[in-house]
């Protein structure tokens, strides 16, 4: 029996060394988080605009053309409760704009809600020093989330596909596009982004709340935006989700009337080729985008 144990024993250590070495390797590599949070401890207080949300921002808003004092702090699957958390996370004293998208799973989404989304908080805990969690639970170590874990090793023999510039925009799409390739996936990403539930309705309605009283508060402009997305997908959503959306959006306006806020959720000025995918705007897109909203909601940069 003791030869039998004592084999067990070495065995597992064996795999946590390689899990240890694992969690060590995928924590070095280069990741979007990490890169903002340390650029904002550098340069938080010289920031004037400041775009914030999930990768429809990330992808879609490019800081360069918002003048000099500019930087892109979404990412992609972050919430209002991130959101609100950097804006008040970091000394800002001289914020004017702040650029926050209100996109269809906008007021749905919630990492700590959703199991399948959890490994999405790890890089708030890990990265950006945020105490939300305590470094012991479930969002301390990305070897707890296997799926995620899995696929960052992969570069340890493909390069990492996340690309980002130096002012936190993101690059990875570049100017492909998947709908002019004839690969539009419209219902999967609607469906991916459909929530059939209201659990997290309340909580990220009121995080929304607190964005736009912190932003009234300190006399900054809040600007909100509907980033456009393709026909297919705007097809494959859910009526009851959009009509939410739509009445929780005039209860927030009401309650804010200094918001300035557009909807380009079918604007017919982006063509296909403007997209990555269904609801992913490329480096062409983006381009456009940022155009648009210094136009039609007057941004003085």
């Amino acid at each position: 029996m003791k030869p039998f144990i004592h084999k067990i024993l070495i065995f597992s250590l064996i795999i946590l060394t390689l899990i240890a070495a694992g969690e060590a390797y995928v924590r070095s590599i280069p990741n979007p988080a990490r890169y903002k949070h340390q650029w904002m401890l550098a340069h938080s207080t010289e920031v004037e605009t400041l775009i914030l949300g999930s990768s429809h921002c990330f992808y879609g808003i490019d800081p360069n053309q918002l003048g000099s004092h500019a930087f892109n702090l979404a990412q992609p699957t972050q919430p209002y409760r991130y959101d609100w958390y950097q804006l008040t996370h970091y000394p800002l004293p001289h914020l004017k704009t702040v650029v926050l998208p209100f996109s269809y799973q906008s007021l749905f989404e919630d990492l700590e809600a959703e199991p399948r989304l959890h490994y999405w908080a790890v890089r708030y805990r890990l990265y950006m020093d945020y105490d939300i969690h305590s470094p012991l639970s479930l969002y301390g170590l990305e070897c707890l989330h296997m799926a995620s874990f899995k696929e960052k090793l992969t570069s340890l023999w493909r390069p990492a596909q996340l690309k980002w510039d130096s002012l936190g925009f993101g690059t990875t799409y570049a100017h492909t596009s998947l709908l002019t390739q004839g690969k539009d996936n419209g219902p999967q990403r609607a469906e991916e982004n459909t929530y059939r539930h209201t659990h997290s309705l309340a909580f990220n309605t009121a995080m929304l709340d607190s964005i736009a009283t912190w932003c009234d508060n300190h006399s900054v402009r809040l600007i909100l935006i509907t980033t456009p997305v393709s026909p297919s997908f705007r097809q494959h959503c859910y009526d009851r989700q959009i009509a939410i959306n739509d009445s929780t959006l005039q209860r927030i306006l009401s309650r804010h009337p200094s918001i300035s806020y557009h909807d380009y959720w079918a604007d017919t000025a982006f063509a296909a080729a403007d997209f990555y995918d269904a609801d992913h705007l490329n480096m062409l897109g983006a381009d456009k985008l940022t155009k648009k909203v210094i136009k039609d909601l007057h941004f003085n940069k």
